[in-house]
């Protein structure tokens, strides 16, 4: 029976108002972590994305009055975490349905509003949302539709209902995020979407193309990521990544002769450290002794071979001795597939590294696959989804995706409880497929 009015508990109004400003603020902490290299999953499970749930259930439960008082209003924010916090709590309420009012704002200002609503929907666990999405997606503009796409995408919900009838080249965005969907679309759907956009002028809508061409196993996106890297082109992310990890001996030729191009080094360096191979790992050597990619080679030399990043291999820089402030670390657009490379802070010993390797190079074997100086086994990459810092994670669930077809995707943006249940898969996957190489990747 519902309590008379005198008698329900007063509503603190202050109390929830301080709840959603601590969610803003997590929100924004625990967007960070996701791509730290400092923290582990379970850092970020145990620290602020525990502490941001724990916010945003108490306004869950606050229900209409602190949606009606506080979430609505906040919605016209132009703070991205602010507008998330609040569209995540709406989309999880159990006695109202916000979603008709979230799409109505979503539609009133895309470019202010959209983003953290859309955000909220990628990291909401309501699977009923998913058949809504769908059903709303055709009717948006093209920059809405290239949002919800990505919704889709992330929850590994296939598209195809809908693909068809987007008009993809009103808006690259669009077009892009269609390519990506395709991953999640029937074989013919897909096969079409990556012809033309294998093709396509515009670099975004090729790069999306390339990135769901090598997922799918294109013969056509392999061969094409072998020529922009051969043809000192930019080349995307996760192309640089699947040459390193499963291309033959003279793809990793390849990659060892862009560290030449200032323009690429930085992007190479990055990803001969998922190779696993011992020549990579002879190839990054040398460089250590670099006073600009030292730290960078060093960081990905350690993720091959095992190398401990402190004294007396990596020493701490000595404090500037002027007062300048240091410079800003560029803001990352974090619906990249993959986060750039970024080395640890220290200055590199590389004769001391010269010395440890010379006492444990005997260890490794040229057809070997290793991480962290160990075989890389099924095993070994299921506790390195789990510890490994969360800067090198996606890349070792971008390689995991592209050897299994797209059907193991651990997806690195997700609350990490979704991420464990995703990386479960991994118990069917066989180890030869960790060695595989590119010839034996195509499918189609």
């Amino acid at each position: 029976m519902t309590p008379p009015l005198s008698r329900r508990p007063a509503i603190r109004w202050e109390l929830l108002e301080r709840h959603l400003e601590e969610a803003e603020f997590l929100w924004t902490q625990w967007e960070r972590g996701l791509w730290d290299s400092a923290l582990t999953l379970e850092d970020v499970a145990g620290g602020d994305e525990g502490r941001l749930h724990a916010h945003l259930d108490a306004l869950v439960v606050a229900g209409a009055p602190a949606a009606q008082r506080f979430l609505l209003p906040a919605l016209e924010s132009e703070e991205p975490a602010l507008v998330a916090a609040s569209a995540w709590t709406l989309l999880a309420a159990e006695d109202s349905n916000w979603r008709g009012h979230l799409l109505q704002r979503m539609e009133d200002a895309p470019e202010a509003i959209a983003p953290g609503v859309l955000r909220a929907l990628e990291l909401s666990g309501r699977t009923e949302f998913q058949a809504w999405v769908l059903q709303v997606l055709p009717r948006q503009a093209p920059a809405l539709q290239a949002g919800l796409l990505r919704v889709l995408r992330l929850q590994h919900v296939s598209a195809s209902a809908v693909l068809g009838g987007l008009d993809v080249e009103a808006e690259p965005a669009l077009h892009a995020e269609a390519l990506r969907a395709a991953a999640f679309a029937p074989g013919t759907v897909a096969d079409t979407l990556l012809a033309r956009g294998l093709e396509h002028t515009l670099p975004a809508v090729r790069d999306a193309a390339l990135e769901t061409g090598l997922l799918l196993g294109s013969r056509a996106a392999w061969e094409q990521a072998r020529r922009r890297a051969t043809s000192r082109e930019p080349v995307p992310r996760a192309a640089l990544l699947a040459l390193a990890v499963a291309g033959e001996s003279r793809d990793s030729q390849t990659l060892v002769g862009r560290l030449a191009d200032p323009e690429a080094r930085e992007e190479v360096l990055w990803a001969l450290g998922f190779s696993g191979r011992l020549a990579a790992a002879e190839a990054l050597l040398p460089l250590l002794q670099d006073e600009s990619l030292g730290a960078l080679a060093a960081e990905s030399f350690a993720a091959i071979t095992g190398l401990p990043l402190a004294p007396p291999h990596l020493l701490p820089e000595p404090p500037p001795e002027d007062e300048e402030e240091e410079p800003e670390t560029p803001v990352e657009d974090l619906r990249e597939l993959l986060p750039r490379p970024l080395a640890p802070p220290g200055r590199v010993d590389g004769k001391a590294v010269e010395r440890w390797w010379t006492s444990v190079r005997g260890g490794f074997a040229a057809e070997g696959r290793y991480l962290r100086g160990a075989l890389l086994t099924v095993d070994r990459l299921a506790s390195a989804l789990e510890g490994e810092s969360m800067r090198r994670r996606p890349g070792l669930a971008w390689e995991l995706a592209m050897r299994s077809g797209g059907a193991l995707c651990v997806e690195t943006r997700l609350w990490t409880s979704a991420q464990r249940q995703q990386a479960r898969a991994l118990a069917s996957l066989r180890p030869e497929v960790l060695t595989r190489g590119w010839s034996r990747l195509v499918s189609r």
